[in-house]
């Protein structure tokens, strides 16, 4: 199943509180203590501030050592707490691709909290000497993060990537749809948001689909959603693909095998879109399951946006018709060529413009779907609430209500335009 950062860390932090202090329990807390010092470190090594020397990096560096030292001097023990607490420092390094100095300032301030709990459990019963020395050291080092976090405190968007989930044990061929949909989610997160190779045509055609179905879903989880209204987030999902119509890049072909990702994109929207899918039939689990997906879709659309389509710029990697794209004075000849071979041209940052719009929109009335899903869905423990609150700072803002309102109507007509638009003698999909 996927998890994500803030799960692993608030399980830790209820399993400390709740734990009986034993001898065991605190050496199993010294162990978890360790791990944490192993994150805390990767953090300071990356960067949580863009100032070399900053307070908040020296802190965090102390309090790492601090961390470390005490595992040290615990005795070499591995139950639940230390298998939670390693289970998110990797969690941490696997974010790596997907972090900046403000995200990792806000995972700081998240792991030195946890901190807390864990020093708690060992100090019972702790005898004088260097151990007791080092836990106080922990705590003093704790604290003073978490002080100036409270004076330089992370944005809500920034503490959205403690609910990046990430993909464990793959699912994707289990039954339940409960379970295959955070996990399919996850590995969009993924190969979106990373990678040395961004994905190609055809791949982005099947997440922004699998995207469409999730929004579509999740919009039907709001009780005054009629059955035939057409959901605004999932429309601007569809006018992605609208919008890459003319752009090939050689994957706009038949495929033997399905990428892993692909696969995941199409068994979620075969999941969610099947006879019988129908949004009152659904169990509260699914619901549920769709409503905290619902969450992550901004974060995928920024990513296809900031990631992606800007490679494709930089790279010249796509190719369209002179005909299909805005003209331009140096490209009259392609233009006259119509769909031939002397017709193509390649493609550069002006041209995607219509992608980038389409997915500026996509993002954004995702953002309005997903706070909608959370009103109207059970959200349980593991609900990713980080990034409700940042789609919720979003939509608080004064000039969001106007740009909403213009990303439905852009929507809207992108959807009129694909209905009416005539078979032409564009080239083959």
């Amino acid at each position: 199943m996927a998890t994500s950062l803030g799960q692993l860390l608030d399980a830790l932090a209820d399993t400390a509180q709740t734990i009986e202090p034993t001898a065991a329990a605190r050496a199993d807390a010294g162990t978890a203590l360790g791990q944490l010092g192993r994150a805390l470190a990767q953090l300071r090594r990356d960067g949580v501030s863009s100032a070399i020397g900053d307070r908040r990096e020296q802190q965090v560096a102390a309090l790492a050592v601090a961390c470390t030292e005490l595992a040290v001097r615990a005795p070499a023990t591995e139950s639940t707490l230390a298998r939670l607490a390693g289970a998110a420092a990797d969690t941490l390094a696997g974010l790596y691709d997907h972090t900046t100095v403000a995200t990792r300032w806000a995972a700081a301030t998240a792991v030195a909290e946890t901190v807390m709990p864990l020093a708690q459990v060992i100090a019972e019963g702790l005898p004088a000497g260097p151990a007791a020395q080092w836990l106080a050291e922990v705590e003093r080092q704790s604290v003073l993060v978490q002080q100036t976090a409270a004076l330089q405190p992370p944005s809500r968007a920034d503490a959205a990537i403690l609910d990046r989930p990430l993909s464990g044990s793959p699912v994707l061929a289990s039954p339940d749809p409960e379970l295959l949909v955070p996990d399919a989610v996850a590995v969009l997160l993924r190969v979106t948001g990373g990678g040395a190779e961004p994905p190609s045509v055809a791949e982005v055609l099947a997440y922004t689909l699998a995207a469409e179905t999730l929004s579509d879903a999740a919009q039907r989880l709001h009780p005054g959603t009629e059955p035939g209204a057409g959901p605004p987030a999932a429309l601007a999902w569809r006018a992605v693909r609208t919008a890459l119509r003319p752009y090939d890049d050689g994957s706009r072909r038949p495929h033997e095998d399905a990428p892993p990702a692909v696969h995941a994109a199409l068994r979620l929207h075969a999941a969610l879109n099947h006879p019988g899918a129908e949004p009152s039939g659904r169990s509260e689990p699914l619901r549920a399951a769709i409503a905290a997906a619902a969450q992550h879709l901004p974060t995928m659309a920024t990513q296809l946006m900031d990631r992606t389509v800007r490679s494709w710029a930089d790279t010249g990697a796509l190719v369209a018709y002179a005909w299909d794209v805005p003209p331009r004075e140096e490209r009259v000849a392609a233009y006259l060529r119509g769909y031939q071979l002397g017709g193509l041209v390649r493609v550069d940052a002006v041209d995607l413009l219509p992608v980038a719009g389409a997915l500026h929109n996509a993002r954004l009335l995702s953002v309005a779907v997903a706070t909608r899903a959370a009103e109207s869905g059970r959200t349980t423990a593991d609900f990713p609430r980080r990034a409700l609150a940042a789609h919720q700072a979003l939509l608080d803002r004064p000039q969001t209500a106007a740009a909403l309102e213009a990303a439905t109507r852009e929507a809207g007509r992108h959807h009129q335009l694909a209905h009416g638009r005539a078979p032409g003698p564009t080239r083959g999909r």
